[in-house]
């Protein structure tokens, strides 16, 4: 049996490769921008739920909020351009 540390990086390469596929998907319905807006949404969300499910720091939406704003600035800027 694997160790927990090995079992959740396992689970976390998994998650990327679905995260990547569907940005790809998005990518090519939507165009970059809202591949970049998606991405960034995710790593964010993904990023505070495993601070809760580990215990460590503080989860917060609006740090959630924060790791997705770029992708989304950069998403009004090619719209723009």
């Amino acid at each position: 049996m694997l160790p927990r540390d090995k079992l959740l990086h396992l689970a976390l390469g998994v998650l990327a490769i679905l995260c990547a596929y569907v940005a790809l998907w998005i990518n090519s319905l939507f165009g970059l921008g809202a591949c970049m807006a998606y991405t960034t949404t995710a790593v964010g969300v993904l990023y505070e739920w495993q601070q809760h499910y580990r215990g460590e720091g503080e989860p917060d939406l609006f740090d959630a909020l924060a790791t997705a704003a770029p992708g989304f600035v950069v998403w009004a800027l090619l719209e723009l351009l």
